[in-house]
């Protein structure tokens, strides 16, 4: 495997481990501490998507079951990024403390982490259906 692939699928699973691991520990949470991390995790997903856009440009020629499974968990990611972006962003910038972002954090937390668990087992699972 060329070393710039080996390079593209690390940036991808660190940076969607971290998304997803702060979104379920910010759900465990409550979604405190959601204002000062939500930049950190949209780049995170950023990251994540060109990154799996790249390896799946590489790594998928075809369409079977695999890629199947796959796009159910890019669908997951996007609508999760979505929900975190729509609930969380717009508080992010008009709150003066974070206290007044925590209640819509912790429904998106809730929402995302559902999703983004959807998108791990994706991920992982396509390799071997």
């Amino acid at each position: 495997m060329p070393i710039v692939l080996v390079l593209v699928l690390a940036f991808h699973v660190l940076s969607a481990v971290f998304w997803a691991g702060s979104t379920f520990a910010l759900t465990r949470n409550g979604g405190g501490g959601a204002g000062r991390l939500f930049r950190s995790q949209m780049g995170a997903a950023g990251v994540a998507v060109l990154t799996g856009a790249y390896l799946w440009n590489q790594l998928h020629r075809g369409f079977g079951l695999s890629e199947e499974v796959l796009l159910v968990g890019v669908a997951c990611a996007f609508a999760a990024a979505a929900v975190q972006g729509a609930l969380i962003g717009p508080a992010v910038g008009v709150a003066t403390d974070g206290a007044a972002i925590v209640p819509r954090a912790l429904i998106a937390h809730r929402i995302a982490s559902a999703l983004l668990a959807v998108t791990l087992i994706c991920m992982v699972e396509a390799r071997y259906v």
